[in-house]
């Protein structure tokens, strides 16, 4: 299993050498939109000014410039060096002190017990088998009442499209089937996602288009999700799915597909000051 992390690391860097879509710089955020850029920063409370941020597995120089421009304290954490290379050049751009460290999401070590206001995680926690070390770390790093902001695939439709849908041309139609979208893949969690294309296809920067081999994802129970972090003192404050309005979409359209499977889902938990009693597993 770990030899597979190595190589998803392997192919990151590939991706974004390549520059896929959640891998390009945001240089178009300004102080303004970087709070409606980060979807649920409502629940981060009136102003960010100091607060200690851990952008998780959030490579890319994207929501690292979002919590900076909001003068948060941010952390970038990432396996990927090309993707922490886009933090750097963006740091740099906007004169922003953002410190960027390169370790596995699950290994945070080299940070203090109760270091973190808020842990953002960008779509990144279905690249791991399993959750229980790294909900460990995230409990232990965050001060109660910190936030863990969490995105993630939707469990009951994770596996019903090809891989490459990050920026590329990929169509459901392609799975459309005249009645629906086929739920093929066992319902499993650490099970791992297999595609029909295993690459993934995209246009670069320069309108070239790219075919790299897709990074292995896994799927995520919400029960293992949910229960991860009620059993390690969280508080769900928020659910919400990445879904659009049915009527008028045409069969086999991604606005289609996402009416009918929405593909992922935002989790907002806050950790309790109260934290006895509290069971560590999934």
């Amino acid at each position: 299993m770990e030899k597979q992390i190595q190589q998803n690391e392997k192919l990151w860097d590939k991706l974004a050498k390549n520059d896929v879509l959640c891998s390009r710089p945001r240089y178009d955020l300004t102080a303004a939109s970087a709070k409606e850029y980060l979807r649920n920063s409502l629940f981060y409370g009136d102003s960010l000014k100091g607060k200690n941020v851990l952008c998780l597995a959030s490579g890319g120089g994207q929501q690292s410039l979002a919590f900076a421009l909001l003068n948060a304290k941010v952390t970038v954490v990432d396996f990927s060096a090309e993707q922490l290379k886009r933090d750097k050049i963006i740091a740099q751009q906007f004169k922003k002190d953002i410190h960027i460290v390169k370790t596995d999401m699950r290994d945070l070590s080299m940070f203090e017990d109760q270091e973190f206001d808020i842990v953002y995680q960008p779509y990144s926690i279905n690249y791991i088998p399993s959750v229980i070390v790294l909900f460990n770390e995230i409990q232990r790093v965050l001060k109660p009442r910190g936030i863990y902001d969490l995105m993630f695939h939707n469990p009951f439709v994770h596996g019903t499209w090809k891989d490459g849908a990050w920026g590329s041309e990929w169509q459901p139609d392609e799975l459309w089937k005249g009645k629906g979208y086929p739920l093929w893949q066992p319902y499993q969690d650490g099970y791992p996602i297999k595609t029909e294309d295993p690459n993934w296809n995209f246009e670069n920067l320069k309108d070239e288009s790219i075919k790299i081999k897709s990074p292995q994802e896994y799927k995520h129970t919400l029960s293992t999700i949910l229960n991860g972090l009620i059993n390690r003192g969280f508080e769900l404050l928020d659910l919400q799915e990445e879904t659009n309005d049915h009527e008028g979409t045409t069969p086999g359209t991604w606005d289609h597909y996402k009416s009918c499977a929405p593909p992922w889902m935002y989790l907002v938990s806050r950790k309790k000051e109260a934290q006895s009693n509290i069971l560590f597993h999934a």
